[in-house]
């Protein structure tokens, strides 16, 4: 975007070139993929219709009942999420081409902004329902104070979670080393993609990091449950922070990984096949012992609800890779053949 084409923009924001950056940023992707803003206002429509629904109030009335679970949640997913905003923003006050700038750094308000959006929206989101009479004021003051007291928990945990993390193994000691192929110098290939992915999955839910999340799982289960449904809802949890972790690292390397092949003549179709194929077989893996130890618990329902569960992951995997892998080629200009 050129200055002359530039929006009227605060005079506030203009003093604060790391901000102002950020700000043109999503304006230029604006302008670039026009159906972005439209199909985000259709998404929020369909989501405020589906929390209009007495299934989306009775859900958040009983997780109204169990505020220290829905806590317990918000503050590993908040404190993580702050860890990771914290180390981003540290890192670009040294290797950004904005860092030998006189300007102010903004530190707070980048910090703060992104979870006073996310408490905005889980807000609206808890307030969709009590206009539509599906949710008690009780049940929602409760919800609201849990949100605020989580997000303030999670932000301190977060922001002081990396103190003394120099000591801690890198992350790529848990990755697995795989030998140089010897052709791959005059014939290079795709299928390495694949295996950055797996690697930046194992990464991301590293085992101290595993660690401290079935940590406040276990904090979070009511007391008086059954030795074998904790063990069950803490594997759980497990598997739903590994299979976040592969989409995660799927749409991370998606978007390095153009970078490098702008220049070549890859179709859409061969990268998203090097990209995704052992992701869907991790997948596959990870969700087959799933619905297989399950039904050998002889767990009520085990294939009912296993079977269904394992296709729509699937189906999401795949429409992770190919949207990531189309997003990623539009971004570097490459011609999704």
């Amino acid at each position: 975007m050129s200055l002359s084409s530039m929006p009227a923009l605060p005079g506030w924001l203009r003093a604060r070139p790391f901000l102002l950056a950020s700000t043109l940023r999503w304006l230029n992707i604006h302008r670039r993929y026009r159906f972005l803003l439209p199909v985000g206002a259709v998404l929020l429509l369909i989501a405020a219709g589906l929390l209009a629904l007495p299934y989306a109030g009775h859900a958040l009335e009983a997780a109204a009942q169990f505020p220290l679970t829905a806590f317990t949640s918000l503050v590993a997913a908040c404190a993580i999420a702050t860890a990771h905003r914290k180390t981003h923003i540290r890192r670009s006050l040294v290797d950004s081409w904005l860092a030998p700038l006189a300007a102010p750094s903004s530190v707070a308000l980048r910090m703060l902004l992104p979870p006073l959006v996310q408490i905005l929206l889980l807000a609206l989101g808890i307030a969709i329902p009590v206009l539509a009479g599906t949710l008690s004021w009780r049940s929602a003051v409760t919800l609201w104070s849990t949100v605020g007291a989580a997000y303030l928990v999670g932000s301190v945990i977060g922001w002081f979670s990396h103190r003394g993390s120099r000591t801690a193994a890198p992350a790529f000691h848990y990755v697995t080393v795989r030998k140089p192929r010897e052709k791959w110098a005059q014939d290079p290939r795709l299928e390495p993609l694949s295996y950055w992915a797996l690697g930046q999955a194992r990464a991301i839910a590293k085992p101290q990091v595993a660690a401290n999340a079935m940590l406040l799982v276990l904090v979070a289960i009511p007391l008086g449950t059954p030795g074998q449904q904790a063990i069950a809802i803490a594997a759980g949890a497990w598997v739903l922070l590994y299979v976040s972790s592969l989409f995660i690292a799927t749409v991370r390397v998606a978007f390095k990984a153009t970078r490098w092949l702008a220049i070549t003549n890859v179709s859409y179709l061969e990268l998203s096949a090097a990209l995704g194929y052992r992701v869907l077989l991790a997948q596959l893996w990870v969700w087959g012992w799933v619905v297989f130890l399950t039904y050998a618990a002889a767990l009520p329902g085990a294939l009912r609800i296993g079977v269904p569960l394992l296709l729509l992951f699937l189906f999401l995997t795949c429409a992770v890779i190919l949207v990531a892998s189309w997003v990623a080629m539009k971004a570097v200009g490459m011609r999704s053949q």
